[in-house]
This record gives structure tokens, sequence and C-alpha cells, in this order.
């Protein structure tokens, strides 16, 4: 972005005094800087510049370095005693360019020295940076006195949402994890080392009829047997098992293994470490061992009957999704043969795993093909209705059809293929936005999102600048998003590699912020420039004060530590306006419209700039929301 294009996105101009008793450098530099949209005052004394700063304080002030009253030391000492405390840069200008000369003014107490030239636009760059400069220092030591609010405030949005974590984690009835907590705790189990030749292994827990059961004798019995069909699993590896904490993370250093109830009557164990798969088929002996006793309620006897489904890591998977699929294919093999057995799933049953080669064998060539498309979702100024930038999200088009990211994303996390999607990704939002920026349309950001294990590739950081260099954008045309949670998983690696992007140029988010645990403390080392809240705190803010009490903590934090706020699933007019009160600068969602084309994008805005009804902006107190 240009020096002009940052001066004039404020809200006003920039107000500089320049005092020079030179009319020829009066002039010259009045129009230099005027026509970068800096608004010039002029006095050609010192007398008369402290008489203007009595009045009326600028944003920044030039001044000679030889006046008809003063020389330009004296001229600054007296300048700062007339300032006393304002933050208000003082640059000195001067024909002489030798290092005593330096010395002396920035002793005097100048912020920065210049020699005359013709240099407008870097004169107009140093006095915006330092403005900037001055600005965000009075910012900061205005925040000092309300920073224990915000971080009381920061700390009980922090535990209102690990509380609400803790709800999402667990199952209420049973007190077993939920399927949420079941598949982070199990996702981690698997990341577990084991020896040379041992396993993990998943097995789905069904009830056999009981829907039956819980149509006939009720609500209450069903629970009742639920409850007691979570207990007997916990008793039956009583030696093993171990409780996950609010992040779904199993608590302790044990091997053990972690039981969660996915749905209705469906349980799900994990064991992370065993020697064999025969291993694996002996606990489902010993589950039966323990669920084929009789269930007595209120003087009725009742007989469970249960089927088991089984599949191991990693001959049948390598992440917690596919093992729980290969198990429930397992698992319905068992029921149609009667029920009340356990089955160990196998290739032969279905196209399942075959499906999924196929697919991980395509993937490979997807970028070669031009398979691979971004999608793009408008992020919008809540404050005025401007289009902001956009997120660019990828798709892959196979054979006519679209596929969305759950069903492709995963295979490439595994097989390591998302390093070159995502750097595929950074160069074509890249070059989309020159594209855009040569028809007309003046975007000036465009986020993708990057796995966090690309952060410690070498190619990254290439890849990033190579496709700066082809476009000829500026760094911070890049928004690289990284989600909380992986960010917080090996935060000493991320910090390192992410202050070399930051020193590239490139703007960095934290993606998904509320669904991790980031301590305050790493929020303030993370280079960040901006947080993003998760769409599941946004669409459950309107009746649910805690997440409502989360949103304002976040907003607020994000304020105190000076980063910009987007809030993502934005998707009504209630919404909107909550945000626009709390102070939340930027919004996407399907409010505004889902992820489009690049062409749809372009058709879109034209639309949306030539029609003002289609982006109409609020204002302060009004009601009025951004409407598409």
């Amino acid at each position: 972005m240009n020096t002009d294009s940052l001066l004039r996105s404020g809200s006003a101009s920039l107000r500089v005094l320049l005092i020079e008793d030179d009319p020829a450098w009066q002039h010259l530099v009045s129009v230099g800087l005027g026509e970068r949209g800096i608004d010039v005052q002029v006095s050609d004394s010192l007398s008369k510049a402290l008489a203007v700063i009595s009045r009326t304080t600028a944003d920044a002030i030039l001044v000679d370095d030889a006046l008809p009253d003063a020389d330009g030391f004296q001229a600054v000492a007296r300048l700062r005693e007339q300032l006393e405390s304002r933050p208000v840069p003082i640059v000195m200008l001067s024909g002489r360019d030798d290092d005593a000369l330096i010395d002396r003014a920035f002793q005097s107490g100048v912020s920065d020295f210049f020699p005359k030239s013709h240099q407008w636009t870097l004169l107009s760059e140093r006095l915006l940076h330092l403005v900037r400069a001055a600005q965000a220092q009075a910012a900061l030591d205005d925040s000092r006195q309300q920073l224990d609010r915000v971080k009381d405030m920061a700390s009980l949005a922090q535990e209102s949402a690990r509380s609400m974590r803790e709800q999402t984690h667990r199952d209420q009835l049973t007190g077993l994890a939920s399927r949420t907590g079941f598949l982070q705790a199990g996702e981690e189990m698997l990341r577990q080392p084991r020896p040379p030749g041992h396993c993990a292994a998943v097995l789905l827990v069904n009830i056999d009829r009981f829907k039956r059961l819980n149509d006939s004798l009720g609500q209450k019995v069903g629970d009742r047997v639920l409850v007691e069909v979570a207990q007997r699993l916990q008793h039956a590896f009583r030696n093993l098992a171990v409780s996950i904490d609010e992040d779904g993370q199993p608590e302790g250093h044990r091997p053990g293994l972690v039981i969660g109830r996915l749905s209705g009557d469906e349980f799900a164990l994990i064991f992370p470490n065993l020697p064999s798969q025969a291993a694996a088929e002996k606990t489902a002996d010993i589950a039966f061992a323990h669920l084929r006793r009789p269930v007595s309620f209120e003087g009725l006897d009742m007989l469970l009957r249960c089927s088991i489904g089984m599949a191991v890591y990693p001959r049948h998977g390598r992440n917690i999704e596919m093992l729980l699929a290969k198990a429930d294919v397992a698992l319905g093999i068992g029921k149609r043969q009667g029920g009340n057995t356990s089955v160990m799933f196998s290739p032969e049953f279905g196209e399942n795993q075959r499906g999924n080669f196929d697919l991980e064998s395509a993937l490979h060539t997807a970028v070669d093909r031009s398979e691979l498309v971004l999608h793009y979702q408008p992020i919008v100024d809540a404050r005025n209705g401007r289009v902001s930038g956009a997120e660019a999200l990828m798709r892959w088009m196979r054979g006519g059809q679209l596929i969305t990211p759950a069903s492709f994303i995963p295979l490439a996390e595994e097989n390591g293929l998302v390093f070159r999607m995502g750097e595929w990704a950074i160069s074509e939002a890249l070059q989309q936005v020159r594209r855009w920026q040569l028809r007309g349309l003046g975007l000036t950001s465009v986020s993708v999102n990057i796995n966090v294990r690309h952060l410690v590739q070498p190619s990254l950081t290439r890849a990033v600048t190579q496709a700066l260099e082809a476009t000829q954008l500026p760094p911070s045309t890049l928004t690289l998003e990284l989600t909380e949670s992986d960010v917080m998983q090996d935060i000493e690696k991320a910090l390192t590699a992410l202050r070399v992007l930051k020193d590239l140029g490139v703007r960095l988010a934290l993606d998904d912020f509320g669904t991790g645990y980031s301590s305050l403390a790493y929020l303030t080392q993370l280079p960040l420039d901006l947080l993003k809240i998760d769409r599941s705190f946004i669409q459950e803010m309107q009746i649910n004060p805690q997440q409502l009490m989360v949103v304002r903590g976040i907003v607020a934090l994000g304020s105190a530590l000076g980063l910009t706020i987007t809030a993502e699933g934005v998707e009504n007019r209630e919404e909107l306006i909550a945000l626009q009160k709390m102070g939340c600068q930027l919004v996407q969602g399907y409010f505004f419209t889902r992820p489009l084309t690049a062409t749809d994008f372009d058709t879109w805005w034209r639309q949306t700039r030539a029609n003002p009804g289609l982006l109409v902006a609020t204002g302060t107190g009004s009601h009025d929301a951004i409407v598409v």
C-alpha cells in the first residue's frame, strides 16, 4: 500500500506545522506534502510557532536548523517545553548533512533528521511512521491505567471459555468425554510414541435395540441404561482409563485410554498402546464380559446386548476420524450379522478404504492439473461497510465435482501435500489480487490459511518471497492465518518461524481464537496483527450470556494488545449490530455472502460499489446494519 493510500485511509489528513523562514522552501514543502494528503501550516519564526502550538496541536513539526529568532537546536528545546508531555514528533530540516550536526540535533530532542531535498514521498512516509509510533506510545501509556481491568475481563472471559470448553468436551449425562472431547483426546493419543510392532485401537460400542428399549420403557430408563454402560466400561478398564481436561487432552502421563459417548447409545474407546491386533480384539471380550450382565432398575432386570466395531492404527487409518469410520463399517457388519458380537475392520468390507486411496492418489496431481481453485469470502469493515479484504478458501474441482476441504485437507495433512498446496494458494491468491487491481478493484489484503507444520519448512518463506516479487505487491497485502490450537501445541517453534515471516512484512492472524488456550503471556510474545473470533462464539452469543461475555472479552483483549479483531461466521443483522457496539473492527460471514469464485467476487464487489444500498455503513448509535 503506498503512502497516499495509508494517509487517506485515516479519518482525517495528517497535520504538520512547518517552521521555516525561507518562502521558497515554505512553498516547496507545502506543495510536496500537500500532494500526498498532508495538511501543512507554516510559521516563519519560532515565536509565531509557539503561539500556534498554544492554540492547537499539530500531528508533527518540521523545523529549520536556522530561524530568525533562534537556531534550530534552541527551537527544538523551546518546542519541547511548550508541548510538555504531548507526544508530537519533531523533525529537523537542514541544507547541511554532516554527522556533528545530526548528533547535535538528536541531543537537542528531535525525533528525526531530514536533509532538505525534493524527496517528498520519503519525507511523508517518515512523518507517517513517526506519528503512528507516537500515537501508539500515547495509547499504550493511556491503556496502562486500564490494563488491570482489561486483564480481569480477559481472565473472566478465559475462565468462562474454559468452562464452556469443559461442557463441550464432557457428556453431561455420563461424565465421559463427548464426541468433541474424544476426537481431540484421541488425536493426541495417536501421536504418542509406541514400541515397534505395537498399535493403537478404537472400539465403537453400540447398544442393540436401544431405541426400542427407550420407546417402550421411557427416557428415564434409557438414560439409566446409558449411565450404567458408561460406568461398566470405566470399571472394566479401571486400571487404564484416564480422564480428559477441559481442552479435550488426556490428564496425566499414563498411556491408558479414553472413553467417550459420541451420540445416543454409541460409545467409543481408544487404546493408544497395545502389543498387537489380537490384544485389541481381547479388549472387546473384556467389554462384553462386563456389559452382558443384567441391569436392574426399579425392580426391572434387563439383559443388554451390544455390538462392537474395531479398527487399529496405523493399519486401518492414520487419524481418529478415519479409525472411527472404519470401526463404524465393522460395527455395521456386526449389526447385519445379528448383533451382540464384535467385528474387526477388514478392507474387504467395502470401498471406503479404496475410495480414500483413490482420493489421495488423485490429490497428488491436483495442483499440476490445475484442479485446485480458490473461493473468496469478503472481509468487511464493520465501522464503515467497506470491503477491507478477502479470505481465500481452497476447493478441489475433480471431474466437474466440487470437493470441500473437509474431504481432502486431512489427507493432504497426512501425506505432506498440504505444504505444496499452501504455497500454491499463497501464489494464486496474490496473483488474483494483482489481477483485480489491474481491473480497477482496489483490494489490498488477502488472507490464506496455512498449516502450522508449514512454518518450519524453509520452502514457505521462499514461496512467500517469490509470490510477492512476482506480483510486485507490498508484503502487507498477504495475511497468513493459523489456528490457535495448532500454534499453541508447539509455541516455541511457532514463535521463531512467525518472527521470520513478520520480518518479511507479512501480516499474521490467529484463527479460531477462543477454541484453544492462549495465555496472555504468549499472546504478547506472538508477532500478531489480527485475532479471528471463532464462529461458534458468534453463533451462540445472542442466546448464551457466557458466549457474549467471551466475545466482549476477546474484543477488549485485542484492543489492549493493539490487535485488529475479525468476527467469523456473522449470519444475521443482530450479530452484526452487537459486534459493532463492542468495537469489533472486521466481520465476515454468510450475512454478506458465501465464499465466491474470483469471477463472482469481482461481480459482487462491482455491484456493491455501484449501488450504495448494497453495503450501508452504520453511523454511531444507528441500528442500520451493513446489508447485502
